[in-house]
């Protein structure tokens, strides 16, 4: 009689190896080690960026309809992502949203990998027209005008230059592909461009400051290992299917 598919499951599953445990324990989330500085934001690890960082990330005002956050794609409840094929912002995006989770161990952001740094890539939601729809300048004014985020914001970047000129400071301009926004942003002085970009950058790095926060847990996964590592038994975490499955996943 042949052997079935399901042959020799029943049996008491092989030792690791010494190699197989070294393998294992470099897997385990104990072993993952903090995200590497970010010589391009000193305020990347900073507790009162994080927090102004989470306050913008909730905040829907940062958006051209007043609706749209930056958790209206990345969702707690969904692991930071929305569960979407394509997300739905102001428009439609290309792609679905990726999980922010672990994602400041990533040296490169974005799908397709095109920015390079947590804070440049929150940058481009902001402005993208399918997404929140506004524009630097609007966000310089938000920021400057909310008393909360002003303290929070000079705290950390130091004082905001007044914006109540409405002959240097329009009330919407950025460089985009809008032509009312560039056209704007275009009769701007360029020392006048320089402050609302610098505003502009910093309330990325202090979403990214925020986004360095959002760390992987520990999973069934990891309390198999911590067993293993510590001569318990650890059959209570991982079934036996999913043991011969870690076995495969491992085996060259």
């Amino acid at each position: 009689m042949g052997l079935g598919i399901g042959a020799g499951c029943d049996r008491a599953p092989a030792p690791w190896s010494d190699a197989e445990l070294a393998l294992l324990q470099s897997l385990w989330i104990e072993s993952l080690p903090p995200p590497s500085p970010d010589p391009s934001n000193r305020v990347a690890d900073e507790p009162r960026a994080a927090d102004l960082g989470q306050q913008l990330f909730f905040d829907p005002r940062l958006s051209g309809n007043g609706a749209v956050a930056c958790a209206t794609c990345h969702q707690p409840a969904r692991h930071f992502t929305d569960g979407l094929a394509r997300s739905q912002a102001i428009g439609t995006t290309r792609r679905n949203a990726p999980s922010l989770i672990g994602a400041a161990f990533s040296p490169w952001q974005y799908w397709d990998g095109r920015k390079d740094s947590l804070w440049s890539q929150a940058l481009s939601p902001l402005e993208d027209p399918n997404e929140h729809g506004g524009n630097r300048m609007q966000y310089a004014r938000l920021v400057a005008n909310d008393p909360a985020y002003r303290r929070a914001y000079e705290a950390l970047f130091g004082a905001l230059p007044d914006l109540s000129d409405a002959s240097r400071f329009p009330a919407a301009a950025a460089p985009v592909a809008d032509p009312i926004l560039n056209s704007a942003w275009q009769a701007m002085a360029t020392a006048d461009q320089d402050l609302i970009n610098q505003i502009f950058a910093n309330l990325g790095k202090a979403i990214a400051a925020y986004e360095r926060l959002l760390l992987p847990g520990p999973s069934r996964f990891d309390a198999y290992v911590a067993a293993l590592l510590s001569g318990a038994t650890p059959n209570e975490h991982l079934s036996a299917a999913e043991v011969r499955g870690l076995r495969l996943f491992l085996d060259e």
